[in-house]
């Protein structure tokens, strides 16, 4: 049943936040867990590497696509008790906050605006503003596909960190999650959204993008690397949470606007790459290469990549 709904050379780009990358070998969408789970055992059979794709945003694939199965998550299902919700990982970020205020719930006021799936959000630990989705997991619904397990994963078994979890590490898929929230005022829940959404508005850029190119860095280590620069940006208030913005680092550097073929710094965000029309994954990689090394050379500091590659 799965095989034929199997769909080949399937364009990517379309299904991507940056409008980039080939197409896919193979393609299927899914709509429940357990396609999910039949559809990666296809690919096992098969002997086809597989992705899982969300919402395809903090993604750069490969201009020649992906030589494999590409099983787009479209499990949907979102189920509300009390100050809890079970939902699927298909389910997208933006609906989950939004219905969360609608109920009068708080506790995910920081994640709006942000792009892409629950299940993308929970793999990279997707954070703003001093919080991150770590701090509203009671569990995780994890598959194995080595050993066809499914089971629940407590948030210390998830190993959070910066953008960062324990499902980066292993090849484990995240099928759902029992997300946790507190009472609140709609009123008030709404109140603090529409700042950060008028925050982000003004700071992020509007043309086809994947979210934030490389990672901030951590004050500490950044005052031992290269202890100027640090106080120069706590005197900037370039600080938040113990980091330092790399988009604020690569401004400082004078790289805003710099454009390699159709990919561009960003005039509005340093630590954005904009697709201006026509941009290749090539264009993207030589202009974050170039960042890289002046960034290196310059500063004495190593970015490190937030953005994920698939297929090079």
């Amino acid at each position: 049943m799965i095989e034929q709904q199997i769909k080949q050379n399937m364009p990517l780009a379309p299904l991507t936040t940056f409008k980039i990358g080939g197409p896919a070998k193979y393609f299927i969408d899914v709509t429940a867990p357990e396609d999910l789970v039949e559809a990666v055992a296809w690919a096992k059979q098969n002997n086809e590497k597989y992705f899982i794709l969300g919402g395809g945003s903090n993604l750069l694939v490969s201009d020649k696509g992906y030589n494999g199965l590409i099983i787009k998550n479209s499990c949907t299902l979102l189920e509300w008790r009390e100050t809890e919700a079970k939902v699927e990982s298909g389910v997208i970020f933006a609906r989950l906050v939004m219905e969360a205020a609608e109920k009068g719930l708080a506790g995910l006021e920081w994640a709006a605006g942000i792009p892409g799936t629950v299940g993308g959000a929970i793999r990279g630990n997707s954070g703003a503003h001093g919080s991150s989705i770590q701090h509203n997991i009671t569990s995780v619904s994890v598959l194995d596909p080595e050993s066809n397990i499914v089971k629940d994963y407590t948030p210390d078994e998830c190993k959070f960190a910066y953008r960062h979890s324990i499902f980066k590490e292993k090849k484990l898929l995240v099928l759902g999650a029992i997300i946790k929230l507190q009472n609140g005022k709609t009123e008030d829940i709404k109140q603090t959204m529409t700042g950060y959404l008028a925050k982000r508005a003004e700071i992020h850029p509007k043309d086809p993008n994947a979210g934030s190119v490389f990672k901030n860095f951590n004050l500490e280590q950044l005052k031992e690397a290269n202890p100027a620069l640090a106080v120069n940006a706590e005197k900037e208030g370039a600080v938040r949470g113990g980091r330092i913005s790399s988009g604020w680092i690569i401004s400082s550097l004078g790289l805003k606007g710099k454009k390699i073929g159709g990919a561009i710094i960003s005039y509005e965000h340093g630590n954005f790459i904009v697709n201006t029309g026509g941009a290749t994954a090539e264009d993207v990689l030589v202009l974050m290469s170039l960042v890289k090394q002046k960034v290196r050379v310059e500063l004495k500091l190593q970015l490190e990549n937030e953005i994920e590659y698939l297929d090079f």
